[in-house]
């Protein structure tokens, strides 16, 4: 299962956009590669005076990261392969195997939720982004966003129940971000980002060295990179929830960074 996972994280962050330039593109791939021997493919000797030519903060993305990205790749797989008459026992038993999800919720196609567990959501629920599908998708594929609160934000991920051409309802997950970070071996040394802003600063802050990036367009031109200084600045990768670009980063310099908002 990890395998898998790790081969669909290879071709999502490697091909899905690219890298500004194709020499990046290959590195992306160079670091694919070294994270699945070192994690997932270990060899049955391992020399462990050599350091091999992998960087310090290429590492550390893959230890703090990978377990944030697994539990995340199989919501997605839970979603897609959803009922499309999802009933309580459905619903009961994605909270027991994300017990990281804040809930979980059946709307027409309209958005009106005619099913919610729980009952109530002290954050609010707003489901009406999901309702218009986005022009660079299927309309059947997934859809998300991503929703910034004081309290933390939240990430609410849709798949459209289609009858014929038309919308007939959606079934929603959301989570908030916090949860999902706490998987990590190391949640305080690692950023979630998306184009909305920082949506989870780990030990940084929420008006941290990340804040004034302009994630949308950055994006734009690039998958991955270093945002700020090589010395100082953060090592960043890119995946997708849905249409919804998740942006991993974590610091080039693990001692004390500053960075400022820029691309490398």
């Amino acid at each position: 299962m990890q395998r898998i996972l790790f081969l669909m994280i290879a071709v999502m962050t490697c091909a899905a956009i690219g890298c500004s330039k194709s020499q990046t593109v290959k590195d992306s791939w160079k670091f694919t590669t070294r994270q699945y021997r070192t994690y997932l493919n270990t060899p049955a000797s391992v020399d462990l005076n050599d350091s091999g030519s992998c960087e310090v903060y290429e590492l550390a993305l893959g230890e703090m990261v990978l377990p944030v990205d697994m539990e995340l790749q199989k919501l997605i797989r839970a979603m897609e392969n959803s009922d499309h008459n999802p009933d309580q026992r459905w619903v009961m038993s994605m909270v027991q195997r994300f017990p990281w999800l804040s809930g979980v919720a059946l709307a027409d196609g309209q958005g009106n939720v005619v099913a919610q567990y729980p009952e109530f959501f002290a954050k609010g629920f707003d489901i009406s982004p999901l309702l218009t599908p986005d022009p660079k998708q299927r309309p059947g594929a997934l859809r998300a966003y991503a929703q910034p609160d004081a309290e933390g934000a939240e990430i609410y991920l849709g798949n459209p129940v289609f009858g014929g051409e038309e919308m007939r309802g959606l079934i929603v997950a959301h989570f908030d971000v916090r949860s999902l970070a706490t998987m990590s071996s190391d949640p305080g040394n690692f950023l979630i980002a998306s184009p909305v802003g920082v949506l989870w600063p780990g030990r940084f802050g929420q008006g941290g060295p990340l804040s004034g990036v302009d994630w949308a367009n950055l994006l734009t031109q690039q998958s991955c990179g270093i945002v700020g200084p090589n010395d100082s600045g953060f090592f960043w990768t890119t995946r997708y929830l849905g249409n919804l670009p998740i942006v991993y980063a974590v610091p080039v310099n693990t001692g004390a960074p500053q960075a400022t908002a820029g691309s490398q």
